[in-house]
């Protein structure tokens, strides 16, 4: 048990010099992504907790906890902040056109314009209220539950999102990657 402890400290120290910008930017959410958006991050310690949630539980399952990549936090923070924005649940990203709901482009072509390397899985959540909770919810499902135990996943990145207009409110992303 003393390696969590260590590991929460350097999963804080990597979230403090590794992240990207989190300066805001004008994001129009009715056009699929360039990869260039940059979603400012709401709760950080809500990502950090997630993100020790994730590792913890690989750990006591016998895997390699996921290394921070800067850019599948981009990727998931703008498909949590593209889902509240737009008011929809989805893995594909969906597009408001005249006042209409429109998929737009597939998960992984998604994460693509933000991230070059190899993503492997997502897991979205909406309506949790706290770290935990989504974090839970994965767990408890099947599918989700294997994502987050994906053995050859070397990377990750999550998202958060909340907004009071739209269904659920609040928005999880998990990304994982292979490199």
């Amino acid at each position: 048990m003393k390696s969590i402890p260590f590991f929460l400290i350097l999963t804080m120290l990597l979230f403090s010099f590794n992240l990207p910008n989190e300066e805001p930017v004008s994001v129009n959410f009715d056009t699929n992504p360039s990869g260039n958006e940059r979603i400012k991050a709401l709760n950080r310690a809500y990502e950090i907790e997630l993100v020790n949630l994730i590792n913890v539980y690989r750990t006591e399952n016998g895997l390699k906890p996921l290394r921070i990549q800067p850019s599948l936090m981009l990727a998931g923070r703008y498909h949590a902040a593209d889902m509240a924005n737009e008011d929809y649940f989805d893995h594909a990203t969906h597009n408001r056109i005249n006042g209409r709901l429109q998929r737009g482009v597939s998960t992984f072509k998604r994460i693509k314009q933000f991230y070059s390397g190899f993503a492997n899985t997502e897991n979205i959540g909406a309506g949790y209220y706290s770290p935990e909770a989504v974090f839970q919810g994965w767990v408890n499902s099947p599918g989700h539950n294997v994502n987050l135990l994906n053995e050859s996943a070397t990377h990750m990145g999550v998202g958060f999102y909340q907004t009071n207009h739209s269904e659920y409110e609040r928005y999880w992303v998990f990304v994982s990657s292979v490199d």
